[in-house]
């Protein structure tokens, strides 16, 4: 798994440089990203992630299917009053472990991702030297998921980059799931759709959140998303 050798970092590079964020689109070859998301939609598990209770927690799916219906709704009550105060997540997530050395297509991805030509890449396009891995996790949006508005500041992680590599393919923009930039005073900036296979790359200090997914999307919003870091994964 490469860079599309059709991607000019040089060109790439110069558009970072205006806002520090741009986007690579047709990053890998067609083929590649379409045996990528149909691995992740039939093969990844992933585990609900949420704020709850002013924390971040993690449940499997199969034990909040099995609460009672007042439960439930006790669960989603507590998630939707942390997100009326800006505070808020709820979406599905694999992380991967790169420890576990598994042969899949989730894993030949993060290996793409920490290649030292990949990583060179990045550091040109962003101008932080210092980067020498990338973290990963495969996210998946159902109807009604969210991310409320944050930054990714992380000082002991070093994160310098962030990234969304976007795997939905044929995804409406009326279905919401948008990555929407925000100002510092909270004022909506604009907003990328998740364009199939393209590489959203970002300066880690921009506001920024994943907005609601539309009851009525048809499909699963599908990424890998992570940090390029100047510590190791």
């Amino acid at each position: 798994m490469n860079f599309n050798s059709l991607v000019n970092v040089d060109a790439v590079a110069e558009d970072y440089k205006s806002d520090k964020r741009t986007r690579i689109f047709s990053v890998l070859d067609d083929m590649t990203a379409q045996h990528l998301s149909q691995h992740i939609q039939n093969q990844v598990t992933f585990e609900a992630a949420f704020v709850s209770e002013g924390r971040p927690k993690t449940a499997s799916f199969d034990s909040l299917k099995a609460q009672a219906p007042q439960e439930m709704q006790k669960f989603m009550q507590q998630i939707y009053l942390q997100a009326s105060r800006g505070v808020g997540f709820l979406y599905g997530r694999h992380l991967v472990n790169p420890k576990l050395k598994q042969d899949n297509l989730v894993m030949q991805a993060f290996n793409f991702l920490n290649a030292p030509t990949t990583l060179a890449a990045i550091k040109k396009i962003s101008g932080f030297d210092d980067i020498i891995a990338a973290s990963a996790q495969v996210t998946r949006f159902l109807p009604n998921n969210f991310l409320t508005r944050h930054n990714d500041i992380h000082p002991n992680e070093k994160r310098r980059v962030a990234y969304v590599l976007n795997l939905s393919p044929q995804w409406h923009p009326d279905w919401g799931g948008l990555l929407q930039f925000y100002q510092r005073n909270g004022e909506p900036r604009d907003a990328w759709a998740p364009v199939f296979n393209s590489l959203s790359l970002f300066d880690v200090e921009h506001i920024h959140a994943v907005t609601n997914v539309a009851p009525f999307a048809a499909n699963p919003r599908l990424s890998i998303t992570g940090w390029f870091r100047a510590t190791p994964v």
